[in-house]
């Protein structure tokens, strides 16, 4: 609106299509293709993740519980599921390819159609604000996540700028309009799907709402405020929220982590170079990324013209650049992690840090001040003088050294380059930039093998390539300081230096863009076996473990934080690990009989291509069984080494942690059970019974499953145990029983009541401003007309006098 207004700017057809190019591919190309690598989460957890969760839903079933993944997990409060999250209303519309892809475009488009409003109220230029918008969009702290398939990363990513620019409104004038507005902004991010992503967008507001403090037109009401931006963002989320937290600790993402694992994916000081050569390390075409961590969570690009513009923008950008910079260095400290003292102190004192690893990716909000300091650089350009009308706008000290020092830095990255490039031509392994790759891979951060690091041939590659990002890097600065040059005495060049920073965007997104065929996440081979061998039992497919929720067969293993604690250390100590320090990925590396406890019945070995060998287990339990003997042992590690002995059988003993209520007869039970009903949560079971016996139910214990009786049961209240430390138990009496098995966390039952009392509340203010400020405007027509007709007639009065 802005543009059309102020520059006549009309959108046509090729200027759409150049827009839609770096996600054209995947939107208008054949049908089944996603967008995203197979290699990455998407295609090994979030199709299975979406296909699962909006199936359950379109038979109107809201999945709390996913028993598809680690014997049973939580499934709504591990938040990735995103089941309430509105635009995910396209994966109940469209088939699940093309809902992925447009989730991805549409949240692309959020994000900088959003930071175009937030540039906008901070007043600046039209063109401007349509630079910032595009850069936050194509940047390499957001497009990269397209390749990586992290759909609850963009979905969470995209609302952040409108929630800066709650705080800005909030800071010129507090009221419920800009307090409604944030808390729509943070309850969108919270149902999206990444907690981590809302907790660390909240540390950055805070932060931006204390610097904003001193100017606050009132300081009391703009903290109450900026409370109650977060207090009625969470009661909005209170559903997910309070269930994701009821859940959380029984699982490894509520139990904390270890310093090392929250340590892990701190942004590399090194990779600060990525703003301006973002292949420096690598890309995802040409040669691996062989720096630390990922690529897609380790790049601060958005443009080495838009950071020439952010550095003048810094400089000169008057009053609007308040709190930019500090907000930029204060994220960008954050984001370094455990490369400096500070993590330390924060994963020690402030409640959170040791909850996730990750620092990295304060680098996102911190490339939002970023690219608001560029687009205040534009804005200063323009502001001069009439950019389109070619008035020439004043010069500047500030201007001049600006472009002086883009020239510096254009010289150095040449330099660079030619060095670089001449290093690798006859020893790379021995040059120098051999011993900078070296000592990458010394720092064990990689997901590379580590033997790459002394092939030459891969030195040479890497060492040229990283040779062609300087040199593509030192031009682009060395034209975008011309341009700077030139703007002092002609603005429209302005428009030609935001013009480069959106082609550097544009095309760095449009080189990390590839796609895949949605019927690769499901490996043929295995959904092919399985059918021909139906049952009720467990798999293990290391390579493909989410893949069981497509395929709706059982699974031992998975990749998620979600999983429950108990379970996850059971597993472990059937691998010879630690179950002290278990992760959320276990890997299986040897046989043990406890493993048939568990169900496990088939293990898949990827053997490269659609190829698996075998591995069949002979000993899996039921799912139901009466267990006549138990025993009681009061913690983990007793449980464990009973479990080890030999002469341990599960389907004749039963370890339990309390006293059952009845007690089972000894010896063997006499009596039978089966299962007459299942769903996601819930389970009916009926057994008829000669003599008390223990149920034992080979799914995972949590404290959140409930058991109640059914019309004609013998007995009226039951119990749900932790048995065998991470299965579940039921003591039955002697008689008829029928029980049904509920999952139902508190966290649920109280936050959906919050979530629609506040729904109401917000609907209820946003339908009472529209009612009054439709009268108020009747109120005003009235007086005007009114206004009117007494001049005329006093006109009509005045002509009869005369």
């Amino acid at each position: 609106q802005m543009c059309i207004r102020d520059r006549k700017w009309r959108p046509r057809r090729r200027e759409l299509e150049l827009a839609l190019t770096p996600l054209g591919d995947g939107l208008f190309g054949p049908s089944g293709r996603v967008l995203s690598s197979a290699q990455t989460d998407l295609a090994h957890q979030f199709v299975h993740w979406r296909k699962f969760g909006f199936e359950e839903l379109r038979t109107g079933n809201l999945a709390l519980w996913n028993p598809y993944i680690y014997g049973g997990a939580p499934f709504f409060g591990g938040f990735q599921s995103a089941l309430l999250y509105p635009p995910n209303v396209l994966f109940l519309v469209l088939p699940l390819a093309a809902a992925v892809n447009w989730s991805i475009a549409l949240h692309v488009f959020l994000t900088g159609a959003f930071m175009f409003a937030w540039a906008a109220h901070r007043g600046l230029h039209a063109w401007a604000c349509v630079m910032c918008g595009a850069l936050v969009m194509f940047g390499g702290t957001l497009f990269p996540h397209v390749y990586a398939g992290h759909l609850p990363n963009l979905c969470t990513m995209a609302w952040a700028p409108l929630v800066f620019l709650a705080v800005d409104k909030l800071a010129e004038r507090p009221g419920f309009g800009g307090g409604l507005l944030g808390a729509f902004a943070v309850a969108m991010q919270i149902l999206a799907g990444h907690p981590q992503y809302v907790f660390y967008t909240g540390i950055a507001a805070l932060v931006y709402a204390g610097l904003n403090l001193r100017t606050a037109t009132d300081r009391l009401k703009f903290v109450t405020a900026v409370l109650g931006l977060y207090g009625g963002g969470a009661a909005l989320g209170a559903v997910q929220l309070l269930t994701g937290l009821a859940e959380s600790g029984e699982t490894l993402r509520g139990a904390g982590l270890s310093y090392e694992f929250a340590a892990m994916f701190s942004f590399p000081p090194e990779n600060l170079l990525t703003l301006v050569a973002p292949e420096l390390f690598g890309n995802v075409r040409e040669v691996p990324y062989w720096g630390r961590c990922h690529f897609w969570e380790m790049s601060l690009f958005f443009g080495a013209s838009a950071l020439a513009l952010a550095v003048l923008g810094a400089a000169r950008g008057g009053a609007k650049r308040r709190h930019a910079v500090t907000m930029v260095v204060v994220l960008l400290v954050l984001a370094l992690g455990a490369n400096t003292p500070l993590f330390k102190f924060l994963y020690e004192w402030v409640p959170g840090f040791d909850r996730f690893r990750g620092t990295s990716k304060f680098a996102f909000p911190a490339s939002l001040f970023l690219v608001l300091l560029a687009g205040l650089g534009v804005n200063e350009l323009l502001s001069r003088g009439s950019a389109l009308g070619g008035v020439p706008p004043p010069g500047g000290r500030a201007l001049r050294a600006t472009a002086v020092g883009t020239f510096g830095l254009a010289v150095a990255l040449g330099i660079a380059a030619v060095w670089v490039h001449l290093a690798v031509g006859t020893n790379p392994t021995g040059s120098g930039w051999g011993r900078v790759m070296a000592a990458v891979r010394d720092t064990g951060e990689l997901f590379l093998p580590s033997g790459l690091y002394s092939d030459p041939d891969f030195v040479r590659r890497a060492g040229r390539h990283a040779a062609a990002s300087l040199g593509v890097a030192s031009g682009t600065l060395a034209l975008a300081g011309l341009l700077l040059l030139w703007s002092e005495r002609q603005g429209r060049f302005a428009l030609a230096l935001a013009a480069v920073a959106l082609v550097e965007s544009a095309v760095f997104a449009r080189r990390t863009v590839t796609w895949f065929e949605l019927s690769a996440a499901t490996p043929e081979a295995v959904k092919r076996f399985l059918a021909e061998r139906p049952g009720d039992y467990r798999i293990a497919n290391p390579a493909h473990p989410h893949s069981a929720m497509s395929l709706r067969v059982p699974e031992l293993l998975g990749n998620d934080p979600g999983v429950l604690r108990r379970y996850a250390e059971l597993v472990a100590f059937t691998q010879g690990q630690n179950p002290d320090e278990v992760l959320q990925h276990i890997p299986l590396t040897r046989e043990h009989p406890l493993l048939g406890m568990l169900r496990l019945r088939f293990l898949f070995l990827a053997q490269g291509g659609e190829r698996y060998r075998v591995a069949e287990f002979t000993n899996d339990l039921p799912r139901v069984l009466l267990v006549g003997a138990y025993k009681v042992l009061p913690n983990r590690d007793a449980i464990f080494n009973a479990m080890a002995n030999p002469a341990f059988d599960p389907r004749r003993e039963v370890i339990l942690e309390t006293e059952p209520e009845p007690r089972p007869a000894p010896g063997e039970p006499d009596g039978e059970v089966r299962v007459v009903e299942s769903s996601t949560d819930h389970l009916t079971v009926e057994a008829r019974l000669r003599s008390p016996a223990i149920l034992l139910i080979t799914d995972a214990y949590s404290r959140h499953w409930r058991v109640r009786a059914l019309t004609g049961s013998g007995q009226q209240a039951y119990r749900v145990m932790p048995a065998n430390y991470c299965l579940r138990a039921i003591a039955l009496a002697a008689g008829e029983h029928r029980l049904r098995l509920e999952y139902a966390p508190w966290g649920f039952a109280v936050g959906r009541w919050i979530s629609l009392g506040a729904a109401a509340v917000g609907l209820a203010f946003l339908f009472g401003r529209a009612v009054l400020g439709r009268s108020r405007g009747r109120r005003w027509r009235m007086i005007i007309c009114n206004c009117a007709k007494d001049r005329a007639e006093t006109q009509e009065q005045a002509r009869r006098d005369a």
